[in-house]
């Protein structure tokens, strides 16, 4: 009994794995024909895609160098007048600057605060006056104008920032002079306190000196 379901199991697996076999080798002829039929017209679909993609990138490449030309180029007086407002306003920072540390170190100050915002109000105006000037057309000196006033507004920052420089070392010149006469008077004492204790040890250590 059991000799014959072995058999009959062995004659269904073979018959399956034929069947198989046979369903493999059509999938593959399907596969190949269907190939050979379609490949004439994939390359002709593709063939127009590339075509139609290289027309946009073109498209797209001469649209951007429109774009590029089409944006205004700097001219000299618009660099000039941006120069201008960048060194206009370090000139106000490090006059501020300057001002706020005179002030920390306790030294008299006087009406430099009072001048550091006029100093930055007037800057706020000649910056407005220099953009304008660097956008409009060079005609007319409205550029030179506003570098003229640029200029003298950089000048009196640095009158600012000297006269807060010279408070703050005049305020700390006395602290500092004390400071090193205390020093060298502390040295002068030391050295003599040194020689004392060194004479002192010498005489000790003298042969018959009393103990």
């Amino acid at each position: 009994m059991w000799s014959t379901l072995a058999v009959r199991a062995g004659e269904l697996m073979a018959a399956l794995a034929v069947i198989g076999a046979v369903l493999l080798t059509m999938a593959i002829a399907g596969g190949l024909w269907l190939k050979r039929r379609l490949r004439p017209r994939l390359r002709g679909v593709s063939r127009s895609m590339a075509g139609r993609a290289g027309l946009v990138a073109a498209a797209g490449v001469r649209s951007g160098k429109r774009w590029l030309w089409s944006w205004p180029r700097p001219d000299r007086h618009w660099v000039a007048a941006a120069r201008t407002r960048r060194r206009l306003w370090r000139a106000v920072a490090a006059a501020e600057h300057s001002v706020a540390q005179a002030r920390k170190a306790g030294a008299p100050t006087g009406d430099l605060d009072g001048l550091s915002r006029r100093l930055r109000q007037a800057a706020t105006g000649t910056d407005r006056a220099l953009v304008m000037a660097g956008r409009a057309a060079p005609r007319g000196g409205h550029a030179d104008d506003a570098s003229s006033q640029a200029a003298d507004l950089v000048a009196a920052a640095g009158l600012i920032q000297d006269a807060a420089a010279s408070s703050a070392t005049s305020a700390t010149r006395p602290v500092v002079a004390g400071l090193a006469d205390d020093v060298r008077r502390e040295v002068i004492a030391l050295s003599a306190g040194l020689a004392t204790a060194a004479r002192s040890s010498g005489a000790t250590d003298w042969p018959g000196a009393p103990a």
